[in-house]
């Protein structure tokens, strides 16, 4: 199989998993983006709980 070029760097090749490589480092910075946001990591924290609240009355075996 014949080496695919990155255009966008060179020195990286790319094969059949890099777009999720490079969907996974998107997903890492939007993360940090919420860590470094007191108000968004927050909302996200209370989003969270509720919803596991939700997983716990349909899953009762679902521990905390």
């Amino acid at each position: 199989m014949a080496r695919k070029v990155n255009k966008a760097n060179p020195g990286i090749e790319r094969g059949p998993d890099t777009w999720q490589i490079e969907e996974d480092m998107r997903t890492l910075l939007r993360a940090e983006e919420v860590r470094k946001d007191p108000k968004r990591f927050k909302a996200a924290q209370k989003l969270a709980k509720d919803k596991l609240k939700e997983m716990q009355a349909v899953f009762p075996s679902v521990k905390k």
